[in-house]
């Protein structure tokens, strides 16, 4: 039997939460937890050792960066981040540090987002790739 991929969603707007739960459970992932801040982004990786993380830059308590930043210090797991902030320059190459890690800006596209998590959990080479939705 095949196993799904799994993944963590790191977001601070309820509705979000619930849209890309919902919109990860159809393309066939499994959610196997979610939250709004630096600190349970960090450990919900470390605990449930996700195939893909799907995170915002900005959280309830400090940013999706730093917390993708403490995750590279122990794991090489993709993340996506899904942001408002896709645009801005900074965000871009904070991202491209990271490694192993994308961008797409709200409001996403669901076939860009959809392929970019099937290409962060196939993609082992961990290519950066930034994308921005239109607007």
């Amino acid at each position: 039997m095949r196993r799904h991929p799994t993944l963590v969603i790191v977001e601070d707007d309820s509705l979000m939460v619930e849209a890309l739960t919902g919109f990860a459970e159809e393309l066939g992932y499994g959610v196997l937890t979610t939250t709004d801040t630096e600190d349970g982004a960090v450990k919900a990786v470390r605990d449930f050792k996700p195939d893909v993380v799907l995170m915002d830059v900005r959280l309830r308590d400090g940013n999706g960066l730093g917390a993708a930043n403490t995750v590279r210090q122990s794991s090489r797991v993709p993340i996506v981040f899904c942001t408002s902030y896709a645009g801005n320059e900074a965000v871009e190459c904070a991202v491209q540090a990271l490694g192993n890690a994308t961008l797409i800006g709200k409001p996403f596209d669901e076939s860009e987002l959809a392929n970019l998590l099937n290409k962060a959990v196939h993609d082992k080479q961990g290519k950066v790739t930034a994308l921005r939705s239109a607007r």
